[in-house]
């Protein structure tokens, strides 16, 4: 049936469907709705299975490392009436709480981990305070050097062939000058 407006000057198609015609459409529609849903509950089930590896071979987020001091901790302790503070000494508290076993506060509070602080506070200045190297100007007793200066008789037998031998090289090698 077609319709014009006479003021706008529109044509306006309307069509009338009949029983018959959606009966048709019906009829042509073919899918087979079970075979369709036993597709799509296969697909769930291996999107599942893949889901659960995946969650399984990667952890969820990076593990903390719970004998680490985080920074909150390292403020406590530099804020403690012990103040601890360094490398050294943050380690020192990390093994104290890994042999103990107890939390933070606690273990601040116990009097041989206090001791055990001072004295390792001690020990580290000591070590701090010792000169490392060898600057030394003396030879040792058990080498040839020291007992070239020495009188022959004072010399021990089982290096008096080392140091005849080391005197006889050093008054061949001679040179002209004192010091040569």
């Amino acid at each position: 049936m077609i319709m014009e407006n006479q003021e706008e000057n529109e044509v306006v198609v309307e069509e009338e469907f009949t029983p018959e015609e959606t009966h048709e459409e019906e009829e042509q529609d073919t899918t087979d709705w079970k075979a369709k849903a036993d597709e799509l509950q296969g697909r769930l089930k291996r999107a599942e299975t893949k889901l659960s590896r995946n969650s399984d071979s990667k952890p969820e987020s990076k593990p903390s490392k719970s004998n680490d001091l985080d920074y909150g901790a390292k403020a406590f302790l530099a804020s403690h009436d012990l103040k601890v503070k360094g490398t050294k000494e943050l380690e020192f508290v990390q093994n104290e709480l890994k042999q103990s076993g107890q939390e933070l506060d606690s273990l601040l509070e116990n009097d041989y981990f206090k001791q055990r602080l001072e004295s390792f506070r001690v020990l580290d200045k000591t070590s701090e305070a010792t000169p490392t190297g060898k600057r030394s100007g003396a030879a040792a007793i058990d080498s040839v050097d020291y007992w070239l200066t020495k009188p022959i008789e004072e010399v021990p037998s089982e290096m008096r062939t080392k140091v005849v031998n080391a005197r006889l090289e050093k008054e061949t090698k001679k040179g002209v000058f004192y010091n040569s």
